[in-house]
C-alpha cells in the first residue's frame, strides 16, 4: 500500500501486445482466499497470530489472482488455481520475511528459516523430512505437492533453482538495507536477474501451458536470452511501480532509486531512463523471439510437436508481461494514481489524453510503441569539410 502524493509521473510504456484475461478468474480468486484461510496465510482471529501480515482487506485490494488471469489467459480453471496459489505463497513469504526477519535484523534466523523451506522441494519422492510449522511451510509442501507429479525432472531441477533464487533474494535486499547501501546499475540489474521473480515466473509459463522446454535447448543462448531479457522487463517495470512503496518501506533495491543515487537526479528522470532501458530489453526478447529461436529449432531439429512447445513457450512469456503491466495499472500494492489509459492498435498500447479520452498525444504514441529507440539509429551526416583559415 502507497500513501502520500507520487514522486514521479508515470512514463509512457511499451507494451508489445494487448492484455488478455483468463475467463476463470472469478473461481480463482474464491479458492486462492480459501487457501489463504487453510494454509494459515489469512486467519479469522489476528489477535492469534504472531505477526499479521495480511488482513482479508488486504488480500483483496491486491488481487493477485487478477494477475495470474492476466498473465495466465489461456490455461483452464484448475491451473489457474494451482497458479494463483503460488504466487499468493511467494508474495506472502516475501512481505512476512521482510516484516520478521528484517525489523529483527537477524540474518541467521531467516537463512535458517530459508534453509528448511528448501527441503519441501523434494526432487525423487514427496516423503518431506520435517513437518512444516507456519503457514510458509505448509504452503509450499502443499504446492510442491500439487506440482511435482506432473512434471519432468528437468523442469523440477530449474524450477526448484529458481524458487531458491527467490527465497534468498531477501537475503540481499536486507543486507544492502543493514549496511545503507545502494548498488550501482550494473550490479543492480545482474543481481535482481538472479535472484528476482521473473525467472520463477518464467518456469510456471513453461509449466502451466504444458509446453516445457527440449532439455537439449533449455541452456542454449537464445532460449537464456529469452528467460534473462523477460526478466529484466518484469523486474524493471516492477521498480517503476513500487518506487514509492518500497522507499517508503525502507527498502533500496529498487532501480528507479539506484539510477537515481547514481546519477544524482530527480526520481522522473530516473524513472524515464528506467522506463527507457525497460523498453530495450522489450525490444530485445521480440528480436531474439523472431531471429534467433526460429534458427535455434532448426539448428537442434525438433519435431512439430517440440516446436510448438517453445513457441507457446515465447508467447506466454510475450502475455505474462502485458498482463503483468495491465495488473501493475491497478492494484493496490503499487503506486498507479493517474495511470493512464490506454487504446490498443495493432498489438500497442497507446496512452490516451486529452478531453473525452479522444486527443493521442504523440510524444506518448511515440514512446509506448517503441519508437524512441530509433533516435539511436539515425544515420551519420559528416560535418562538411572546411577550408583552413
Amino acid at each position: 500500500m502507497t500513501s502520500g502524493k507520487q514522486p514521479f509521473e508515470l512514463p509512457s510504456f511499451y507494451v508489445p501486445c494487448p492484455a488478455r484475461l483468463n475467463p476463470n478468474l472469478k473461481a480463482a480468486r474464491v479458492h486462492s482466499k480459501a487457501w489463504a484461510y487453510e494454509m494459515g496465510i489469512l486467519v479469522t482471529d489476528e489477535e492469534n497470530q504472531e505477526v499479521v501480515i495480511w488482513s482479508e482487506r488486504q488480500f483483496d485490494a491486491m488481487d493477485i489472482a487478477l494477475i495470474c488471469a492476466y498473465g495466465h489467459p489461456d490455461i483452464d480453471g484448475p491451473m489457474l488455481n494451482l497458479v494463483t496459489d503460488w504466487y499468493v505463497w511467494l508474495f506472502f513469504y516475501d512481505d512476512r520475511f521482510l516484516k520478521v526477519y528484517r525489523q529483527g535484523q537477524d540474518i541467521r534466523e531467516g537463512k535458517e528459516h530459508i534453509a528448511r523451506l528448501l527441503t519441501f522441494m523434494p526432487l525423487y519422492d514427496l516423503e518431506f523430512p520435517l513437518e512444516p510449522i507456519d503457514a510458509v511451510e505448509r504452503g509450499l509442501a502443499n504446492l510442491w505437492s500439487r506440482t511435482a507429479p506432473n512434471a519432468s525432472l528437468d523442469w523440477l531441477l530449474r524450477f526448484r533453482e529458481s524458487t531458491t533464487n527467490a527465497l534468498e533474494a531477501v537475503l540481499w535486499e536486507i543486507a544492502n538495507v543493514n549496511q545503507n547501501r545502494i548498488a550501482n546499475p550494473i550490479e543492480y540489474i545482474e543481481m535482481r536477474r538472479k535472484v528476482g521473480g521473473a525467472p520463477w515466473s518464467a518456469d510456471l509459463i513453461e509449466y502451466s501451458l504444458r509446453a516445457e522446454i527440449p532439455a537439449a535447448i533449455a541452456p542454449t543462448r537464445p532460449m537464456r536470452v529469452l528467460k534473462d531479457t523477460f526478466a529484466d522487463t518484469s523486474h524493471l517495470q516492477n521498480d517503476i511501480f513500487s518506487y514509492q512503496r518500497e522507499v517508503e518501506e525502507g527498502e533500496n533495491t529498487n532501480c528507479v532509486l539506484v539510477i537515481e543515487k547514481f546519477l544524482n537526479c530527480d526520481p522522473q528522470k530516473a524513472a524515464n531512463i528506467t522506463n527507457d532501458l525497460l523498453t530495450s530489453r522489450l525490444q530485445q526478447f521480440e528480436n531474439t523471439a523472431l531471429t534467433e529461436v526460429p534458427l535455434l529449432c532448426d539448428e537442434y531439429g525438433l519435431s512439430p510437436d517440440e516446436r510448438f512447445k517453445v513457441l507457446l513457450y515465447t508467447k506466454g512469456l510475450r502475455e505474462w508481461y502485458a498482463g503483468s503491466h495491465e495488473w501493475h495499472m491497478t492494484s493496490s500494492r503499487y503506486m498507479n494514481q493517474g495511470a493512464r489509459k490506454s487504446l490498443q492498435v495493432g498489438g500497442m498500447a497507446i496512452p490516451v489524453t486529452g478531453l473525452g479520452n479522444s486527443g493521442v498525444s504523440v510524444q506518448s504514441l511515440i514512446n509506448s510503441m517503441g519508437l524512441k529507440r530509433f533516435k539511436n539509429y539515425d544515420p551519420h551526416i559528416p560535418r562538411p569539410v572546411t577550408e583552413p583559415f
